[in-house]
């Protein structure tokens, strides 16, 4: 697998910790697509059906987005990777978890971290919709925690031929608590508002039971009222335990860059430090960052400020290179 040389994220003053990257790396405007792509459905081992927008381009090439916890096709670095690959001329796919966007309808059961057999079954409809091309999986934050999890043998058969995971918390029991944590309940009431939100529209329309969940809740208490038993969990402890890719990056086999960041505020580095990965990976840490900020003071061999957008510039080079 080719290594590949980065230079490194030199915070701006104003953006120089965890909370501050994460923050204005996701307030800050960043550039988006004039339009999604043709809408494609697929269809889910269990009946359930997501939804995905494709854009063709003419290299040999096919990228596929994956969102995180509470995002869609709309979120900021989603566009922002869609437009990289236009402009590499690669066929990008962005893709809503079941559930989220068009599928709302679609889905009777949640998605979550460990939802590897959802990614699976993208991977394989993009596989023979795309038979010559070869195919590279990128997934953000939760997603990077599923793409891991898919790469390592869970829940899966269709493997892409490389990946990308890009500040996945790999240990969900310690993200959901560093949650609780401090200023990280900022972070904590963002998510669960929202995710309360959609539980609550979904059994006014009748897709799912009645949840009592509160608006003071968090992550962790979430996941043990609704995404564990609503999932087909025991409990959160169970779910936590199959769905940390932790326990599965040693099996990894797949070409894969993996990036984080020592200051992400909620999701530790150590994690990282303590996993054994394979030769098939390259992980780099990056000091600052956040959670998929990567604001630098200066801009990047690539053009811009958005430190992230270089990384994936390079990382995607470097499968290019490695697939040939």
């Amino acid at each position: 697998m080719r290594k590949i040389e980065l230079l490194p994220c030199k915070a701006p003053f104003w953006a120089n910790s965890g909370h501050t990257q994460t923050l204005w790396g996701h307030f800050l405007k960043s550039p988006t697509l004039s339009q999604l792509g043709a809408l494609n459905k697929v269809d889910l081992p269990d009946g359930d059906r997501l939804f995905c927008y494709i854009t063709e381009g003419p290299s040999d090439t096919v990228v596929a987005l994956f969102h995180g916890l509470s995002g869609d096709v709309h979120s900021d670095y989603m566009q922002r990777t869609a437009l990289l690959c236009q402009q590499l001329g690669h066929t990008f796919v962005l893709v809503n978890h079941r559930g989220a966007g068009e599928g709302f309808l679609e889905a009777r059961h949640p998605y979550h971290s460990g939802r590897a057999e959802d990614m699976s079954a993208v991977l394989g409809f993009l596989r023979g919709k795309f038979s010559n091309k070869k195919l590279i999986a990128i997934g953000y934050s939760m997603s990077a925690n599923i793409l891991l999890t898919l790469l390592g043998g869970f829940r899966g058969t269709h493997l892409p031929d490389g990946a990308i995971a890009v500040n996945g918390p790999i240990d969900l029991g310690q993200g959901s608590a560093l949650l609780k944590k401090g200023l990280n309940r900022i972070y904590d009431m963002r998510f669960v508002l929202s995710l309360r939100k959609l539980v609550q529209e979904r059994h006014r329309l009748g897709l799912s039971d009645r949840y009592e969940i509160s608006p003071w809740a968090t992550i962790w208490d979430f996941d043990e009222i609704y995404t564990a038993p609503a999932s087909g969990f025991k409990n959160r402890a169970d779910y936590y335990a199959q769905c940390s890719a932790k326990n599965y990056i040693p099996n990894i086999k797949t070409p894969t860059y993996v990036l984080t960041a020592g200051d992400d505020p909620f999701v530790s580095a150590e994690n990282y430090l303590k996993t054994e990965f394979p030769k098939s990976t390259q992980l780099h840490i990056e000091a600052r960052g956040g959670h998929m900020g990567y604001l630098s003071a200066q801009a990047t061999p690539f053009g811009s400020t958005r430190w992230l957008d270089y990384y994936l510039h390079e990382a995607l080079q470097g499968l290019k290179q490695t697939l040939a």
